[in-house]
């Protein structure tokens, strides 16, 4: 009995030829496209067929660069987190020696902001698509989640040693909100709003640092009884 493939999967082939030049040009050109495709459709969302016609070819060439959509997606979403990683890391060491514990953190922050909202369509597709991956896919992604976070939370205590951010306050609690929302920002960010991304990851260190109120009461309504004067 014949029985059918899912999709993303193919039949055991011969091993491949060697590479030319002119794959690895397809072999980018797919990965750039599969990036896109995933920043704003999502895993679930994005199908091998689309990533070919996008691309300019055809699904069952595909096969001849990856096995799998789930090898193409895990190559993506990897390469966009650690490109993301690399970025903040190379932000924050590019500060000056003297730089406060606060400067650093909010560099990594708007850093981190920037690079997946304008600068990685890859970076941004693994923000938005890592919750709807199969365990399997997801397991290297959260890896490298893990990695970043452990860099995250340096910064944070090291803020919090500083005096920067309260030392009494969960800081890993502190810091899974704030990651959280710098992340979330991919769901609702959009290139031709008000704010940039640059203001979007400041207005986040500001909300940390320093807050959005006014520190003034508002004053409380005056009564409107039967027996007041007209």
């Amino acid at each position: 009995m014949v029985t059918a493939q899912p999709e993303g999967r193919e039949p055991a082939r011969k091993r491949r030829a060697p590479v030319t030049s002119r794959g690895e040009d397809k072999r980018r050109r797919i990965l750039e496209v599969a990036g896109e495709l995933l920043a704003t459709r999502g895993y679930a969302g994005t199908s091998l067929a689309d990533i070919a016609e996008a691309a300019g070819t055809h699904a069952g060439s595909l096969y001849y660069h990856f096995d799998s959509r789930e090898q193409l997606a895990e190559e993506v979403l990897t390469s966009g987190t650690r490109a993301a990683m690399d970025h903040t890391r190379a932000a924050v060491d590019a500060l000056p020696a003297n730089a406060s514990s606060r400067r650093r953190l909010e560099t990594a922050i708007t850093a981190h902001v920037a690079f997946i909202l304008e600068r990685s369509p890859a970076a941004l597709a693994g923000a938005r698509a890592v919750g709807q991956l199969p365990p399997p896919l997801a397991e290297p992604l959260h890896a490298l989640f893990r990695e970043y976070g452990d860099y995250f939370a340096e910064l944070f205590e090291a803020a919090a040693a500083d005096g920067a951010i309260d030392p009494t306050v969960d800081l890993r609690a502190a810091r899974m909100l704030v990651v959280g929302a710098a992340n979330w920002t991919a769901e609702w960010f959009r290139p031709d709003g008000p704010s940039s991304a640059e203001d979007v990851g400041q207005l986040l260190c500001r909300l940390i640092f320093d807050g959005i109120g006014t520190g003034r009461r508002r004053p409380a309504p005056r009564p409107t009884g039967a027996g007041e004067h007209r």
